[in-house]
């Protein structure tokens, strides 16, 4: 056990400082925040493993380290390149740009990662930080410059939150415990009740800002919150990032 926890602390120190900071993020809020985990709906056993008809576990087209899960009676509408995650025993899905790679948070899912090796730096290390934080999936990717965007889907049930305004205090209450000076937004217009929650991951030492984040809350089907958390190293395009993901949330029927 000590040396495996030497090995883990050994790779930290070696992630891109965006990573190390959104590890620390994902630590804290994994000790004081609500446990984010959705109860699926019906009968089934949940989405761990998913196979296909002769058995063998669907990976992505990406890279060998993306999960795609059989759609059912769930579609997600992906923009062009993009790939499509339907996870519809937990009735809900997404797309992730091209070239992001992506794993479900299952117990299956984190086994796999220990004998991949994932392009994106940190890639490893945060899907764990963000499973231990209830998480469901964790994605990523890296552009040409080496600049990192991540996200993770997570569902609250339970919350009691019923509208937007309720929402809105369940993202202040949220906010209360991020570092720095996050901001709740409520999103005018959209499908769903939605609000944002803005904040900004510190380096280490005079670092500063490294990292631009966003905590989307939809109150879903169900009266079930879903938190899809972005952090984008560029901040040109963070803001466009979160909205063109936001708009391939999908759940059963809509």
């Amino acid at each position: 056990m000590r040396a495996r926890v030497r090995r883990w602390l050994a790779r930290v120190r070696a992630l891109p400082r965006r990573a190390k900071a959104a590890l620390a993020a994902a630590v804290v809020l994994a000790v004081v925040a609500v446990l984010l985990v959705v109860v699926p709906g019906g009968s089934g056993g949940g989405d761990g493993g998913e196979r296909s008809d002769d058995g063998e576990v669907e990976t992505g087209e990406l890279t060998t380290t993306s999960t795609t899960l059989r759609t059912g009676d769930l579609e997600v509408d992906a923009p062009d390149g993009w790939q499509a995650i339907p996870l519809p025993s937990f009735e809900v899905g997404l797309a992730v740009p091209p070239g992001w790679e992506a794993v479900k948070l299952s117990p299956e899912g984190l086994e796999a990662l220990s004998n991949a090796s994932p392009a994106v730096p940190g890639f490893v290390e945060n899907a764990h930080a963000a499973a231990a934080e209830g998480g469901i999936l964790y994605a990523a990717g890296q552009d040409a410059a080496g600049r990192i965007s991540d996200l993770v889907l997570r569902g609250a049930p339970g919350t009691g939150v019923t509208d937007t305004a309720g929402l809105e205090r369940y993202a202040t209450e949220l906010a209360a415990r991020r570092q720095g000076e996050p901001r709740v937004e409520v999103v005018e217009g959209a499908p769903r009740p939605t609000v944002r929650l803005r904040f900004q991951l510190a380096g280490e030492g005079d670092e500063g800002v490294v990292a631009e984040g966003t905590e989307l809350l939809v109150l879903g089907p169900r009266d079930i919150v879903w938190s899809l958390t972005v952090t984008s190293e560029d901040a040109s395009i963070h803001d466009d990032l979160v909205d063109a993901v936001a708009r391939t949330l999908t759940f059963p029927g809509e």
